[in-house]
């Protein structure tokens, strides 16, 4: 044991150095820890995100599927899969299947932020229709996405389903659906303008006649 004071404050000094040392290093520790955290939040903002949804076309009762690259960076190398044939409208040929398209079977050298692919699936009677098909218009199918951006490679699966959009309403746009009332209104006015016209020009050719 330490025999006099000096030896009590050298003793007391390494403890305090010792102490300071593990409260810096828990500091550096806990500060690398939240550099390494921002730097992943960074990445997420910053990163491409594939995104698979079904969308019902405005007006119309065909379902389409929308691929989409919502992120902030292009999605580089990018390869899609369906895990079933799905054939367009019901018409069973190749060109009609979804799986064989090109978008499907070959890689995506670049799709930029906000690019999207759209493809029509059919018509919504249809493929609900109690004869429907299920092999030909499959109502549960899974889309797989690859992709890069720099040196990170991201892999994703949406599993997509129709059957959520049984009885669903078709959507309209108010503005579509007013341009179309006016459009209604003016073949009535051009339609009301022609009859007169013609009547006139009958009435002129009896006034002539006599």
């Amino acid at each position: 044991m330490p025999a006099n004071l000096s030896e009590w404050l050298t003793l007391a000094n390494v403890l305090l150095t010792a102490i300071f040392a593990g409260l810096t290093f828990f500091i550096l520790r806990a500060n690398r820890a939240a550099v390494a955290a921002m730097r992943d939040q960074m990445a997420d903002q910053n990163r491409p995100y594939v995104c698979v949804t079904v969308q019902v076309r405005l007006g119309t009762p065909v379902l389409q599927l929308l691929i989409r690259n919502v992120g902030r960076s292009p999605a580089e190398n990018l390869r899609l899969h369906i895990d079933r044939d799905f054939y367009q409208f019901g018409e069973r040929s190749k060109a009609r299947n979804l799986a064989e398209h090109s978008a499907f079977t070959k890689p995506i050298d670049c799709l930029p932020p906000m690019s999207e692919l759209l493809f029509d699936l059919g018509m919504g009677f249809k493929i609900f229709a109690e004869d429907a098909d299920p092999v030909v218009c499959p109502l549960t199918f899974v889309v797989s996405a690859e992709y890069w951006h720099g040196k990170s490679k991201y892999s994703e699966k949406t599993h997509v389903d129709l059957q959520p959009y049984i009885g669903t309403s078709v959507p309209y746009h108010p503005v579509v659906d007013e341009l179309q009332r006016v459009r209604k209104s003016i073949d009535n006015l051009s339609g009301a303008v022609k009859q007169s016209a013609n009547s006139l020009i009958q009435a002129g050719r009896a006034e002539n006649k006599e």
